[in-house]
């Protein structure tokens, strides 16, 4: 499993399906910190799930938790919904309130959970009157560690780690389709830190330069894209090719997708062309000028 393991978080990580993917969020509680790094115990898989209903009254799933530990683990699981922004930031919300949560049609069992030492356990999840299902909608189930209680004496700082699986549920039949709705060059962001003196440090960017794409799933489920940028001469030879790396969009979503403008472009006019592969029958794309300097 490739799990993100990282500070308090609203990101969580995607991919197309059968690729495990996450994000692992540790909350903290007010202490003193511990000197040897925590890490999470639970190894949950797969951490993306679609269920196409194809109009069976009741269809089901399942993800695996592992213990790889020599210690047992107590788990709590829990539903949210969730959203996603252009920028791809993900947004969790109480369960039923985003109004594309599965509701009461999707089950999730067992609630609770203790995983003994190197063994497994499964998490079942079921959807109930799937036939009247018309568009498609989506959950994320987290998976909670209960802390396991301190070993040392006085303050500590204690982990708990969560880990989110999102649950998509279709009707068979759906549409897949999308489209660029738009480019544009725009300045890339520049950050700052500060060194152990006074002084800031600017943190030089890749590229002075980006290509943004607004993509459009105009389909009815969720999509996976990729593709890639090609900067075109105006004879229409192809100067460089730049990939456009796996992001995800839901159904009615639009994503602002940012592309480096690669180093060493030689100056001149271009043509950028932008090809997207959503998975569906053919290719999308999009164009723009654009003069290197």
């Amino acid at each position: 499993m490739e799990k993100s393991r990282s500070r308090p978080s609203s990101r969580v990580g995607e991919e197309r399906r059968g690729r495990v993917r996450g994000t692992v969020l540790a909350l903290c509680a007010v202490g003193v910190v511990v000197s040897q790094p925590a890490s999470a115990q639970l190894l949950v898989d797969p951490l993306e799930v679609v269920m196409i209903t194809a109009g069976a009254s009741r269809v089901s799933a399942s993800f695996s938790l592992a213990n790889g530990s020599d210690t047992p683990v107590q788990a709590t699981i829990t539903r949210q919904d969730w959203t996603r922004d252009q920028n791809g930031d993900n947004r969790f919300l109480p369960a039923g309130t985003s109004g594309t949560s599965c509701g009461a049609m999707l089950s999730v069992s067992p609630l609770s959970i203790r995983i003994d030492p190197h063994s497994s356990r499964v998490i079942r999840l079921g959807v109930q009157n799937a036939a009247a299902l018309s568009k498609e909608c989506w959950d994320i189930i987290f998976v909670e560690e209960v802390p396991q209680r301190a070993s040392v004496r006085g303050n500590s700082l204690q982990y708990i780690f969560r880990t989110g699986v999102k649950v998509y549920v279709a009707p068979k039949g759906l549409t897949r389709d999308g489209a660029v709705e738009g480019m544009e060059v725009q300045d890339a962001a520049v950050s700052s830190t500060a060194s152990s003196t006074s002084n800031a440090v600017a943190a030089v960017p890749a590229s002075k330069k980006q290509i943004a794409i607004q993509f459009h799933n105009t389909g009815g489920m969720h999509l996976v894209a990729k593709g890639h940028l090609e900067f075109r001469r105006l004879d229409n030879s192809v100067a460089m090719q730049v990939p456009i790396a796996e992001f995800p969009t839901l159904p009615s979503a639009t994503r602002k997708v940012l592309i480096d403008v690669p180093i060493g472009l030689a100056p001149g006019d271009y043509v950028v062309l932008a090809l997207i592969d959503f998975g569906g029958a053919e290719l999308v794309a999009g164009q723009i000028e654009y003069q290197a300097k």
